[in-house]
């Protein structure tokens, strides 16, 4: 074989490890852990398992079996909203939950990016509480905080992290609280202005193939964009696309290596 040769396989083979660096499965990932088999058997059955896995940035706030009951008596299609509501289009590991600097942030949710959501209703508020628990809860106006943080799962910076969280988190009538799910723990009041509270906006999808998303908060309450720059800075998430950067790394070496 000959050196160019034998570069030319050398580059495709560390292009194609940084290509799939980022890669990783939930299904194999909740497989590990049976206290989350009904949860996974429905991301599979409604197809969101392959959604988060074609994403390169995603949280999943996972149920365990004890608190999927509700999921039971509703259509795959309501069942595929319910748990896309779970499904935030950001890396939130419990490390960044519990450092929120202003204890409250509004998190863009896989619901939201699919055009169905009303109003507020594809947006979650996870809120750091005095006494350290981070609860979460609709970002409707007026909803309850009544679904707990219990541990991590699994965490592969800063691609996915898989939460483990109480109880559902039910899709809010737009217009105000429904009588969807029971709670203890009332949202905190309403602060004086949006300054008090974060508006988390998703990154940039990977590649042109993933679905767009749909703006990351109302009119009322969105970002401008420079805002919105910084926040993806400081999320910890790069801006730059991996696999494309791979793909144009492994074309031009190959066209190189072929004209020596």
């Amino acid at each position: 074989m000959s050196t160019s040769a034998s570069l030319t396989l050398f580059f495709f083979f560390f292009a194609s490890t940084f290509l799939y660096a980022n890669a990783f499965n939930i299904t194999r990932i909740l497989n590990l852990n049976n206290e989350f088999s009904t949860f996974n058997n429905l991301l599979s059955q409604t197809g969101l398992a392959s959604t988060i896995n074609s994403r390169q940035t995603i949280t999943v706030l996972a149920l365990s079996n004890d608190a999927m009951s509700l999921f039971s008596d509703q259509s795959t299609e309501d069942n595929k909203k319910s748990l896309s509501l779970h499904i935030v289009l950001d890396y939130y590991d419990i490390k960044k939950l519990k450092s929120l600097n202003k204890k409250s942030v509004i998190l863009t949710t896989l619901f939201q990016s699919s055009g169905q959501a009303k109003g507020q209703q594809g947006f979650i508020n996870a809120t750091v509480m005095k006494n350290g628990d981070v609860m979460f809860g609709s970002a409707v106006r007026g909803s309850l905080l009544d679904s707990k943080l219990i541990d991590s799962v699994a965490t592969h910076p800063y691609n996915i992290s898989v939460l483990h969280i109480s109880s559902y988190i039910p899709i809010m009538n737009p217009e105000g609280p429904s009588d969807h799910g029971s709670s203890s723990t009332p949202l905190p009041p309403q602060p004086p202005n949006d300054d008090d509270y974060t508006i988390d906006e998703p990154p940039s999808p990977p590649s042109s193939t993933t679905k767009p998303f749909v703006a990351a908060a109302t009119a009322a309450t969105a970002k401008p964009p420079s805002a919105a720059k910084a926040n993806s800075t400081t999320s910890g998430v790069s801006a730059i696309n991996a696999p494309d950067l791979a793909f144009a790394f492994v074309i031009s070496s190959f066209w190189f290596f072929m004209t020596v």
